[in-house]
C-alpha cells in the first residue's frame, strides 16, 4: 500500500509529542553561546527542535530539560518564564512590524470617525483589531458592525500596546487594516499569538 504523500514536513513537540505540520510548531535552534534561540520564521541555520505553539509546553520543556536532550548538550541557563516571555515579545514584534508597514503604506485606519467611515464604506476593512481593554459599548458596536460585514475581528492586545505597535503617539482602542495582503499576514501572526496565550490561560 502506497503511503500518501504529505504536503508539509512533519514535526513533533519535545514535550507532549503531538505531531503535525512543521509550521504549526515553534522552532528553536542553539546559538554559538549555547543559548536557546527562538526561530519564529523557521529559517535559522542549524539543527532545530520544536514545541507546540503553547506557552505551557515551552515552559515545561525548560523545566524538564528537554532542550538539553534534544540538542544533546547542556544549554545556557534560562528560566521557563524568561524563555516564554522572549517568545511572546518576538511574536508581538512581528505583529508590530506588519502594523507598522500597513501604517506606512496608508493601509491602517484608526480613530473613531475614520473607523466609522471605513466600516461604512463600499470597500470595508479586511481586518479589525480591538483592544482587549476597550470599553464594552464601543467594542460591541465596532465588533457587531465588522461581523455583519464578514470582517475578521481580533481582541488580544491592550490599547497601549496596540498604539505602540502601530507606531502611534497615543493608545489605540481599535485599528482596521484595509489591505488583504497585510490582513492575511497579520491574521497568521495574531492567531499564533492568541493560541500561545490561550494555552497558558487554560491551565
Amino acid at each position: 500500500m502506497t503511503q500518501r504523500k504529505r504536503s508539509e514536513p512533519q514535526r513533533s513537540c519535545i514535550v507532549c509529542r503531538r505531531e503535525g505540520d512543521k509550521r504549526s510548531f515553534l522552532r528553536f535552534v542553539l546559538a554559538p553561546d549555547s543559548s536557546i534561540t527562538p526561530d519564529l520564521e523557521q529559517k535559522l541555520p542549524g539543527r532545530g527542535t520544536y514545541t507546540c505553539q503553547s506557552r505551557r509546553c515551552l515552559q515545561e520543556a525548560v523545566k524538564r530539560r528537554q532542550f538539553n536532550r534534544a540538542f544533546k548538550e547542556t544549554t545556557a541557563a534560562v528560566t521557563p518564564e524568561e524563555l516564554a516571555e522572549l517568545v511572546a515579545t518576538l511574536m508581538k514584534k512581528r505583529i508590530g512590524a506588519y502594523l507598522s508597514l500597513a501604517n506606512k503604506a496608508g493601509m491602517l485606519v484608526s480613530g473613531g470617525d475614520a473607523l466609522e467611515r471605513a466600516l461604512r464604506s463600499a470597500k470595508p476593512p479586511c481586518l479589525l483589531l480591538l483592544a482587549d481593554d476597550i470599553s464594552g459599548a464601543s467594542a460591541d458596536k465596532l465588533q457587531g458592525r465588522a461581523e455583519r460585514s464578514g470582517i475578521p475581528v481580533y481582541r488580544i492586545l491592550t490599547k497601549e500596546l496596540m498604539g505602540q505597535l502601530a507606531g502611534k503617539d497615543s493608545d489605540r482602542s481599535a485599528v482596521a487594516i484595509m489591505s488583504p495582503e497585510f490582513a492575511r499576514s497579520l491574521c497568521t501572526e495574531l492567531e499564533r499569538y492568541r493560541n500561545y496565550l490561550e494555552e497558558e490561560s487554560s491551565r
